[in-house]
């Protein structure tokens, strides 16, 4: 009897462990099953999403381009702003300049004209008179020689940095030009193709790229066109400086010599 009890207690384990195996089995399947449909379900929601936003693309293709189209013009408002600025500054630094220039040589005349005032008091005789208002005159048109290579390096300069500022400026414009060209022809095609049932995702991706290469383009010519390279120009104004600097020293030097030789005073050691 004990036996038999033995036996069926052992009986009722393995069946118990049976089931419970049979029961994993089963659930495996189901739950595996479970998460592949869940999986499925999950890609499937990501390229319905995915789908939606490329029709809406299509959909709302003229209200982006209008906003598009806003946004250039305000840059390009933003741009012509900033060359009326630079204008203006540039106007205002030459104003300046212009009235510095014309006080230092105001001031310059008042000192020489003192300056000859008492050289003038210590001519004695009309020899030393003659020689006082001959130098005067020479100085005056050395002065007058100097101002005017002066005024025409300056004018120079000037006329070269607006050709300069004239062309940046037309360049500027043909780059803008040529961008929004660019633009206005990849945003017609993409509405082209959109009404022909071109796949909207590929309608999205191709109108990205060429806007992106238009505009790293333009952004390149623009980098391009706002160096402005002065170098030259003010080297050759300076040299012009230089030069009328120079005539100016030896006219008076020799200017000087004469009056000194009228006077009977003895050369100057350098």
């Amino acid at each position: 009897m004990i036996l038999v009890n033995l036996m069926m207690k052992a009986n009722s384990k393995i069946i118990s462990i049976l089931v419970i195996l049979l029961i994993a089995g089963l659930l495996t399947p189901t739950i595996s099953l479970a998460k592949q449909n869940k999986g499925r379900e999950w890609s499937l929601l990501q390229r319905n999403s995915e789908n939606a936003k490329n029709k809406q693309f299509c959909n709302q293709l003229e209200n982006w381009a209008d906003k598009i189209d806003q946004n250039i013009t305000e840059r390009q408002a933003k741009v012509s702003e900033k060359q009326t600025e630079r204008l203006q500054k540039l106007n205002e630094r030459k104003e300046n300049r212009d009235a510095k220039l014309e006080q230092h040589r105001e001031k310059w005349e008042e000192k020489w004209q003192e300056h000859f005032d008492i050289l003038e008091n210590k001519a004695s005789t009309s020899v030393e008179r003659q020689a006082m208002v001959e130098f005067n005159e020479t100085v005056k048109e050395a002065m007058a020689s100097r101002q005017a290579a002066v005024d025409e390096a300056i004018s120079d300069f000037r006329e070269a940095l607006a050709q300069i500022v004239n062309n940046r400026k037309i360049a500027t414009e043909q780059a803008r030009i040529e961008y929004q060209n660019a633009y206005q022809a990849a945003v017609a095609k993409a509405k082209a193709d959109c009404v022909a049932g071109v796949e909207p995702a590929q309608v999205r991706e191709t109108l990205k790229a060429v806007l992106k290469t238009a505009r790293e383009e333009f952004e390149k010519d623009r980098r391009t066109i706002e160096k402005l390279d002065l170098k030259s120009l003010v080297e050759a104004r300076q040299q012009a400086f230089r030069e009328a600097l120079d005539y100016f020293k030896r006219v008076m030097q020799e200017s000087r010599a004469d009056l000194r030789a009228a006077f009977n005073l003895e050369e100057e050691e350098d």
